[in-house]
């Protein structure tokens, strides 16, 4: 004894299985849709992850110092072991210098910069400390910053 399934009958079985897949696939992509609107991925707020986001947040500031000059201009560049600024041009509005390494993470680092350059009266400050120094530099002119840790939260 065979049994055969009609055309109709198979038909009528493999409908509610694509109306199904159909449903399953607008609705991922009506959720999908729904968190792009809203600036990408969910977020979790799980109590262990606030410790990473938190990390995530809170960095070591970059090694930043502001140059300017009281006097007439001229062109300087400041060097920072491997790293050499671009070249700068002076005048009285002061103009920042972000180097490629953070701050330390725990105890103070002195380091020997270096201004590259022609210039009177070049002002060194930062934004951070009380750090202000006067130069003329005429070639090559050294000085000292002490870098003290600094994060950003």
């Amino acid at each position: 004894m065979q049994q055969s399934v009609s055309r109709g009958q198979a038909q009528s079985r493999t409908r509610p299985a694509m109306v199904a897949g159909l449903g399953a696939a607008l609705v991922a992509s009506a959720v999908t849709l729904v968190i792009l609107m809203n600036g990408g991925s969910p977020q979790v707020s799980a109590s262990g992850d606030a410790s990473a986001t938190d990390a995530k947040q809170c960095q070591m500031m970059q090694r930043k110092l502001y140059v300017a000059t009281t006097g007439s201009g001229g062109i300087v560049r400041l060097r920072e072991g491997n790293y050499l600024s671009p070249p700068i041009k002076l005048g009285a509005r002061p103009q920042a210098v972000v180097f490629p390494l953070p701050r330390p993470e725990t105890t103070p680092v002195q380091e020997v910069l270096a201004i590259e350059g022609n210039s009177d009266n070049v002002v060194i400050t930062s934004d951070v400390t009380s750090l202000r120094s006067v130069l003329n530099v005429n070639g090559v002119t050294a000085f000292s910053v002490t870098w003290r840790p600094m994060k950003t939260c």
